[in-house]
């Protein structure tokens, strides 16, 4: 079923007041009437209710639909009906208020677009069409005249193509688009070098392991570990971990401090002691002893009763005449004086404190009552104000007499002073009270800083201070540590006696046990040599040898088991190393070889990568290549043979005087993406400029209609309906005459449904004779619009039918 408009109601829209229903179940609907009776309201109304929306005022305004309503109505309603809508309803309403417009449009996106672009042609859109085709979009750089060349040549996904194609033609674009391909494509020198340092430094712990093993070997070799356990890594190091030798190490060493020992005691035994000098020494050790317990008795006991005063006063420090009396004095005197001096430091920073809090308490006191001062000040100063000031400076402009201009009275009634002085002065004296109250304000804030800083420093101060009962016991422990500083300085001649007589009393002691012992002592040396000539591996001592000829022989013995012992471990040490270092060596042997198979199957995967895409990068380009040339051969030929001959053919039809043609450039090339413009040619030969520069005001009219009727003819309709608003714009009666034939042909000929909204009379009454019926069910309507006295949109139209004509007939 062939897609016809029926009708159209509007009710209340833009200039259109009231209601109108007409019919527009015509292949041609003429519409008539004067500037402003509502033609152009009429038709943006059937496009809103076809597209829901008005392109004309959309451009201008995007809230374009607080216009719509007309200005005496709340709201307006739209109802549009057609047939042959397909799956669609063939009905469409719409009601719009200020705030927007309710209902969506009759026709589907795609047939909205195609009826804006291809089927209605409006009054303001004509005088500006060549222009609006050319303008382009800068957000997408595609002029609608571009838009409708690939819409109609299908080059929207050709052009994709090759835009999508465009990174193949240099690397350098993969950057953004496909990082993946540069970070294969620069990864992979990196990994051939790492690759490269690898198998060098593999190489080289390799020779380094060879080394290790013949070290590892010579050690084995000398500690009697044959090199066939070089192999099990574990058994080895356990083989190197028992430390047998150390032990024989340590009993050599003790043996050689025994045999030091015995010759120490042997070279005191030596020594022959006369009874005479045994007597002496007796003597001398009990006269030692005797002084010793005298001391005792007298200065040592007045010592030890000081220092376990000491001791309860200070309970860290450990004293007793045990330790002997000099160092238990000196430590006692060290230990009294510097805790004496921390009690004497504590107490005077405690006075310090009582003082600096009393300086504080004054200071506040001082701040607090400026501050009561300067709070009395303030209250005084408030009653007036800057504000008043500034208030009073305005009314004062108005002042021209001494009429008041707030209250009207006469102010010399009062005053023989002007009123304008009196103003002047009061707000003289309002300012300097303003300037007073700001300065008392900041030395306000200056004072409440100052308390804030005391009062914050008087509660750290006063933090720290000890209590009363804290105070007194400090006073109390720094009398009784003065006392034992005293009596420690009193005793420490005495200390330093008893001390000696102590050290005396020891060495007489020593000396008498030493003859005692002496007498013994050759026969147990003699017993305990022999058995460390046993001990040691050596010839046994003779029964006539020489004490020292058996100990030189115990020691030339030791001397050789040590020598041969530390060479033993010297040996271990070595191989104990050589087998850290073999596993070591081996451990980065083998991981070096899992990093270089692991880099290697990498690097095949990147060549492998990179060679895969640039094969794709060479198919793309290759690609591109034909895309281009076939959007080439296909512009040329459309340009050709479709769109420049029918526009040719209608614009020479309404113009057949007008020397140039407008035609469609063909693109030069096939780099760049395809640009549709517009330009002139002679009918002679020859190309001109743009036609908005060699067409006249007429022809370029024409040329704009014809152009919208070419774009519309050379697609195939998805919408056989063509509505123009005052198409006949400075046309003279050829052109007129050569439209409506033109017309004729579209609706006749070529199924199209026409409506023309004009605002001449003869013209109108023209175009009806022109365009009437040709042959039964074809049909004309006429709407003929206008206003009534009250305002309201009068429409009058009539459908016109076919009729024979009689006199011809006859």
């Amino acid at each position: 079923m062939t897609q016809r408009l029926k009708s159209l109601s509007v009710r209340d829209f833009r200039s259109i007041r009231g209601e109108i229903t007409v019919s527009l179940d015509a292949p041609v609907v003429l519409i008539h009437g004067q500037n402003g009776a509502g033609k152009t309201s009429m038709l943006s109304a059937l496009e809103l209710g076809l597209t829901g929306a008005v392109t004309s005022l959309r451009g201008l305004d995007d809230e374009f639909a607080r216009h719509l309503v007309h200005k005496g109505a709340d709201a307006g309603r739209i109802v549009v009906a057609a047939e042959g809508m397909g799956d669609c309803a063939g009905e469409a309403q719409q009601t719009i208020r200020r705030s927007g417009v309710e209902g969506a449009g009759l026709l589907s996106p795609t047939a909205a677009r195609f009826y804006g672009e291809r089927c209605y042609l409006s009054q303001a859109t004509l005088g500006r069409l060549l222009e609006v085709y050319q303008v382009k979009d800068t957000r997408r750089s595609d002029s609608p005249l571009t838009k409708f060349v690939k819409d109609l040549l299908g080059l929207d996904r050709l052009d994709a193509l090759i835009e999508g194609l465009h990174d193949a033609g240099d690397v350098r674009r993969f950057r953004t688009t496909v990082p993946t391909f540069w970070e294969v494509r620069e990864a992979i020198p990196d990994v051939e070098k790492r690759l490269r340092q690898d198998v060098a430094e593999l190489q080289r712990h390799e020779t380094e392991r060879v080394a290790v093993d013949g070290r590892l070997r010579s050690g084995l070799a000398a500690i009697g570990i044959e090199a066939a356990l070089l192999s099990p890594v574990a058994d080895l190091a356990r083989a190197l971990a028992v430390q047998d030798d150390e032990a024989a190490l340590q009993d050599l060493a003790r043996l050689r401090r025994e045999v030091t020992a015995v010759r120490q005691q042997w070279a005191t035994a030596r020594t022959e002691v006369a009874p005479a000098e045994r007597t002496e020494t007796e003597a001398t050790a009990r006269a030692a002893i005797e002084a010793l317990e005298l001391w005792r008795d007298g200065d040592g006991r007045r010592l030890e009763a000081i220092l376990t005063a000491v001791t309860g006063l200070l309970p860290d420090a450990a004293l007793s005449l045990g330790a002997g009396s000099g160092r238990s004095h000196a430590a006692a005197s060290a230990a009294v004086s510097a805790d004496l001096a921390r009690c004497i430091g504590i107490l005077e920073r405690e006075a310090e404190d009582t003082a600096r809090l009393s300086s504080f308490d004054q200071d506040l006191g001082r701040v607090r009552a400026r501050m009561t001062v300067i709070e009395e000040q303030l209250a005084a100063q408030a009653v007036t104000s800057g504000s008043l000031a500034q208030a009073l400076a305005g009314v004062l402009a108005h002042i021209h007499s001494d009429d008041c201009p707030v209250c009207g009275r006469d102010f010399g009634e009062i005053s023989a002073k002007p009123l304008q002085a009196h103003v002047s002065d009061r707000i003289a004296a309002l300012t300097e009270s303003a300037g007073r109250l700001q300065a008392l304000s900041r030395e306000r804030a200056e004072m409440v800083a100052a308390a804030a800083s005391l009062e914050r420093d008087r509660g750290a101060l006063a933090g720290r201070q000890l209590t009363p009962a804290m105070r007194d016991q400090m006073k109390s422990r720094r009398a009784r540590l003065a006392e034992l500083e005293r009596s420690l300085l009193e005793s420490a001649a005495g200390a330093a006696r008893g001390q000696g007589m102590a050290v005396a009393a020891a060495a007489a002691t020593r000396s008498v046990e030493a003859l005692r012992a002496r007498d013994q002592l050759v026969v147990t040396l003699r017993e305990a040599t022999g058995r460390l000539t046993r001990r040691a591996g050596v010839e046994p001592i003779g029964e006539l040898e020489a004490l020292d000829a058996a100990l030189d022989r115990i020691d030339a013995g030791v001397s050789a088991g040590e020598a041969r012992l530390t060479d033993r471990q010297e040996a271990r040490r070595s191989a104990q190393a050589a087998l850290e270092q073999h596993v070591e060596v081996s451990g980065r042997i083998e991981v070096l070889g899992r990093g270089i198979a692991e880099r290697e199957a990498t690097l095949k995967r990147f060549r492998e990568a990179r060679a895969a895409a640039e094969a794709r990068i060479t198919q793309s380009r290759e690609l591109a290549r034909r895309a281009r040339e076939a959007r080439t051969n296909v512009v040329r030929r459309v340009f050709n043979d479709s769109l420049n001959a029918v526009w040719r053919d209608l614009f020479v039809r309404l113009a057949p005087e007008e020397p140039f043609v407008p035609a469609f450039a063909l693109p030069e090339g096939q780099g760049g993406p395809v640009e549709a413009v517009l330009e002139t040619l002679h009918r002679s030969g020859g190309r001109g400029g743009d036609p908005r520069a060699m067409l006249s005001a007429g022809n370029l009219n024409t040329a704009a209609l014809t152009l919208f009727l070419a774009l519309h003819l050379s697609v195939e309709p998805a919408l056989p309906w063509l509505i123009i608003d005052d198409p006949v714009q400075s046309m003279d009666e050829v052109h007129i005459a050569q439209f409506a034939a033109l017309l004729r042909t579209l609706s006749k000929q070529h199924g199209r449904q026409v409506i023309i909204a004009v605002h001449e009379r003869p013209l109108f009454e023209y175009l009806a004779l022109e365009l009437s019926p040709a042959y039964p069910d074809d049909r004309l309507i006429t709407i003929e619009l206008g206003r009534s006295p009250s305002g309201e949109t009068l429409v009058n139209f009539e459908p016109l039918i076919w009729r024979p004509d009689t006199a011809i007939a006859a």
